[in-house]
């Protein structure tokens, strides 16, 4: 069987010093995110940013690879790490994650059939870049990636929608906007392609970033805000069913300093 080699624009920048800084900037927010995480439930998606950011430190290290400044082995390590998780693991981990977070059951109807979508097509895409060989090489400031997987728009319509359809379907409105950032983002990286690539998946990453960490921060807000009109109706209401004069005025102040 002859190996049809298909160059894909993934996410890249011009030299390693970009992905560096732009992955260490991003894997802040994403450790920031984390830190508001409260629910197992949540874990999936507030890991996205820190995954994100260590993608691009990966990618810098294909740079130093294919500039001879690491070990070829490191260089090729990199390389197989960085397509793995683009090509097989994020169509598998977005539409789960999503899923996962999704309190409306009627939206998580619409997630299951794309969770479905995203494993079937992670696992074909996990066979293409781990059964044949995975291409990368400098062409006009950026990397361009050749695997074995077919050059085909269908495909290409099914990977957008397991990556970029959950979020579209989320009742949250900054995940919402994550999602239109992701279609975004690819849209302007399919029609700008090379020399432009880097600033656009630069942007593209932080500002997916800072809106997940928006949604959880904002939710964590929700969360203390509705902790906090739950006390006072609950001491209302006590206060209601005590006999007149005998409600204790120092209970609500020793409630309230805990």
């Amino acid at each position: 069987m002859t190996m049809t080699a298909i160059r894909v624009n993934d996410p890249m920048c011009f030299s390693p010093e970009a992905d560096f800084t732009a992955g260490v900037l991003v894997a802040g927010v994403g450790i920031e995110t984390l830190r508001r995480v409260e629910s197992w439930r949540e874990l999936v998606v507030g890991a996205l940013p820190l995954l994100f950011g260590i993608h691009q430190l990966v990618e810098g290290f294909v740079w130093l690879g294919l500039r001879g400044q690491v070990s070829s082995e490191l260089g090729a390590t990199a390389k197989d790490v960085y397509i793995v998780y683009a090509h097989a693991v994020l169509p598998v981990l977005v539409p789960l994650g999503f899923l996962l977070l999704e309190p409306d059951r009627r939206r998580a109807r619409w997630l299951w059939p794309l969770a479905a979508v995203g494993l079937l097509l992670g696992a074909y895409l996990l066979r293409e870049v781990t059964a044949y060989p995975v291409g990368a090489n400098e062409v006009a400031h950026c990397i361009n990636y050749t695997t074995h997987t077919p050059n085909d728009y269908a495909l290409g319509a099914v990977y957008v929608a397991a990556t970029c359809g959950p979020a579209l379907l989320s009742s949250r409105a900054y995940l919402r906007w994550f999602g239109v950032a992701s279609v975004v983002g690819m849209i302007a990286t399919a029609i700008v392609r090379v020399d432009q690539l880097t600033s656009l998946w630069c942007v593209y990453v932080a500002l997916v970033s800072v809106l997940i960490l928006e949604h959880f921060r904002r939710q964590r807000a929700r969360d203390a805000g509705g902790a906090h009109c739950q006390y006072f109706s609950t001491v209302s209401a006590e206060r209601s069913r005590a006999p007149s004069g005998l409600w204790p005025a120092s209970r609500s102040a020793r409630r309230w300093r805990r």
